[in-house]
C-alpha cells in the first residue's frame, strides 16, 4: 500500500482481522482436483507485543503524531503492551496509509465486530476525523450459536467514514423494496385526506437504514470459497453501489478470498486487493476466474516472482515464502499447515482414480521444496517421506540442477501408471523452478477442475 500514489482511491471496503485470538483454516480445493477433508491454515488472528509492535507504536506517536499519536498514547495508557494494543498499532499504521491513498471525495468502510470495534472507532476518529464519521452499519445474520453464559453473537459492525466535506453517496442505487406491510399502506394513503396527513410511498423503494439483514454465506452457496471469515458478496455490492461510481477504483487492503473484488468487478469498478499470504492471493485469483473467466489472462498478482531471478531472490530472502509460493502457485497443491515437523512433506494433492467398492477413490501426490543446496541424501529422505505418507507420486522442487546421483535415486522409485487414463510418469519427479518459467509443466494427474 505504501507504494501507491496519494489520492487515487474512491472507496476502501475492507474486512481486516478482528483480533479474535484464533487460527483460521480453509478447506483447500485446488485446480487439479479436490482434497477431501483437507484444511490449510489461512491466517492466525492472534497478535502479540514485540519489536514490530514497538516500532509501529513509536512511528505512530513520534513520526505521524497529531490526533493519531495522541489516540495511540491514550490507548496505550489503558491497554499497556497487550495483544490488543499490538493489534491496534498494526491497524493504526495501515489506516494512516488508507487515508493517504483516498481521494478527497473518498470513503472507507471498515468491517469489524464487538471484539475491537470500540477501540477501532477511537482510532478511526483520530485518523479520519470524528466529524467524518457517517454511520455505524450493523449487519445482522442468523447462524446457529449456542451459549449458556451470554447472548448469541449474530451481528457485525461496519464503520463508515468519509475523508472530506463532499463524498459520493448514491442513495437511489441502494433503495430497497417496501415490505408487504408497508406497501399495503398505499390503500390507506389513497383515502388519507379524511384522516389527516397522507402516507406517500416512493415507487423506487425505500432508502436503506443502518440496520442490514442479510444471511451469511451458506456452505453450499456458489460463492462459497471455504475461507473462514468470508462475507456475502451482496453486502459488499451494497457498499460499493452506495459509495462509488462505475470506473472508480475500489481497494481492499485485507482482501482474503476476494469478496470486495468480486463485487467491484460485477459493478464495473476497477479494483485492487492486498493480502500477505500466497494462499490468499491464489484464492482470489481462482475466485475471480470462477465468476469472470474472461479475466483469467489479465489478473496480475504483484509481489510474486515474475522470472527465475526474482524466484531465486525469494528463495534466498524468504525460504518459507518461496516454499508456500511453489506449493500453492507453481504446483497448485495443498500447503502443509504443519511447518515444523512436517515429515518432509511441504504440500499434497489428491486426484481421482475411479471407484473402489462403489465409492470415489483418490491417489495421493506429495511435494517437497528445496530453495537452497540439496544432495542425494535429500532425495533418499523424500522417498522415505513418500512411503510414510502412503503417496503414489512425489515431486521434489529445486532451484539448482540436480546431480546425476540425485536423478539416479529418483529413477529408482520407478514408474507409475494411472489406473483409468492413458498416463504414465515417474513416481518421483525432480522439478527445477527454471522449468516453470520456461513453460515446462510437471506431470501431474489432472482431476475435475475445482476452486477454493
Amino acid at each position: 500500500m505504501r507504494l501507491m500514489p496519494d489520492n487515487v482511491v474512491a472507496l476502501i471496503a475492507t474486512d481486516p482481522p478482528f483480533n479474535s485470538k484464533r487460527d483460521y483454516f480453509v478447506p483447500y480445493r485446488d485446480e487439479h482436483g479436490r482434497e477431501p477433508n483437507s484444511l490449510v491454515k489461512a491466517f492466525t488472528d492472534t497478535w502479540s507485543w514485540g519489536d514490530a509492535a514497538e516500532a509501529a507504536c513509536a512511528e505512530l506517536i513520534r513520526d505521524i503524531g497529531g490526533a493519531v499519536g495522541e489516540a495511540i498514547e491514550g490507548l496505550q495508557l489503558f491497554l499497556k503492551q497487550t495483544p490488543m494494543m499490538a493489534y491496534l498499532v498494526m491497524m493504526g499504521i495501515r489506516l494512516v496509509e488508507m487515508r493517504r491513498i483516498l481521494k478527497p471525495s473518498g470513503s472507507i468502510y471498515l468491517h469489524c465486530d464487538a471484539t475491537a470495534s470500540h477501540y477501532l472507532k477511537i482510532l478511526m476518529d483520530a485518523v479520519f476525523g470524528a466529524k467524518n464519521f457517517m454511520n455505524e452499519l450493523v449487519w445482522c445474520y442468523s447462524w446457529p450459536r449456542n451459549s449458556k453464559r451470554y447472548y448469541a453473537r449474530t451481528h457485525d459492525v461496519i464503520l463508515f467514514y468519509t475523508l472530506g466535506d463532499e463524498w459520493t453517496f448514491n442513495a437511489d442505487a441502494i433503495r430497497q423494496p417496501y415490505s408487504e406491510a408497508s406497501a399495503g399502506r398505499d390503500a390507506y394513503a389513497a383515502n388519507a385526506s379524511q384522516f389527516g396527513d397522507a402516507v406517500v410511498l416512493d415507487s423506487r423503494g425505500k432508502l436503506p437504514q443502518d440496520w442490514i439483514i442479510l444471511p451469511p454465506v451458506r456452505p453450499n452457496a456458489n460463492e462459497r470459497a471455504g475461507y473462514p471469515t468470508q462475507k456475502p458478496i451482496a453486502l459488499y455490492k451494497r457498499i460499493i453501489q452506495a459509495s462509488s461510481n462505475e470506473g472508480d477504483l475500489v481497494v481492499d487492503p485485507f482482501c482474503g478470498c476476494g469478496t470486495t473484488l468480486l463485487a467491484a468487478e460485477a459493478l464495473n469498478r476497477r479494483w485492487l486487493g492486498i493480502d500477505l499470504t500466497y494462499l490468499a492471493t491464489g484464492a482470489v485469483k481462482l475466485q475471480v476466474e470462477k465468476f469472470f473467466p474472461q479475466l483469467k489472462d489479465s489478473i496480475v498478482i504483484a509481489g510474486t516472482p515474475e522470472n527465475v531471478d526474482t524466484a531465486l531472490q525469494l528463495a534466498r530472502e524468504d525460504p518459507g515464502g518461496f516454499e508456500e509460493w511453489c506449493v500453492t502457485h507453481v504446483l497448485k497443491f495443498t500447503s502443509n499447515a504443519k511447518k515444523v515437523g512436517d515429515g518432509g512433506i511441504d504440500g499434497m494433492y489428491r486426484f481421482p482414480i475411479g471407484k473402489v467398492r462403489g465409492r470415489n477413490a483418490y491417489g495421493r501426490m506429495v511435494a517437497q521444496v528445496k530453495g537452497g543446496n540439496c544432495n542425494l541424501g535429500h532425495i533418499r529422505d523424500f522417498r522415505t517421506a513418500m512411503a510414510n505418507a502412503k503417496a503414489d507420486l512425489g515431486i521434489f522442487v529445486v532451484t539448482k540442477r540436480p546431480s546425476a546421483g540425485m536423478r539416479a535415486e529418483a529413477s529408482r522409485a520407478g514408474r507409475w501408471e494411472h489406473p483409468l487414463w492413458d498416463m504414465e510418469c515417474p513416481r518421483l519427479q525432480l522439478y527445477e523452478i527454471q522449468d516453470y518459467f520456461a513453460g515446462i509443466e510437471p506431470k501431474i494427474p489432472i482431476g475435475e477442475r475445482r476452486v477454493l
